[in-house]
């Protein structure tokens, strides 16, 4: 019921960077491997934690649009850069 320390918040932050990283292959990896500093770090119970599960589950499918969406653009983005290079004459 209170709000968590600056400390605490900031240590949640690193920390759920550092598994953001390691777990975007598995389907809902970040929020289950998160469950661990969600309890320890900023001491949620488990109606907290049932909330946090239900706003990522809500949420996630508009995360993994909008990465397909920017690997699309990327890929055009290096087919355009590929196609330019390969018109022009080399002098």
């Amino acid at each position: 019921g209170q709000l968590p320390s600056l400390s605490s918040m900031l240590v949640f932050i690193f920390l759920l960077g550092v598994f953001a990283i390691g777990a975007p292959g598995v389907p809902g990896g970040t929020v289950v491997a998160s469950l661990g500093l969600i309890t320890g770090v900023l001491n949620f119970d488990q109606s907290g934690v049932a909330l946090m599960l239900t706003i990522f589950a809500l949420q996630d499918s508009f995360g993994t649009a909008c990465n397909i969406t920017g690997d699309g653009a990327i890929a055009l983005m290096l087919t355009g850069l590929y196609r330019d290079r390969e018109v022009r004459p080399k002098k």
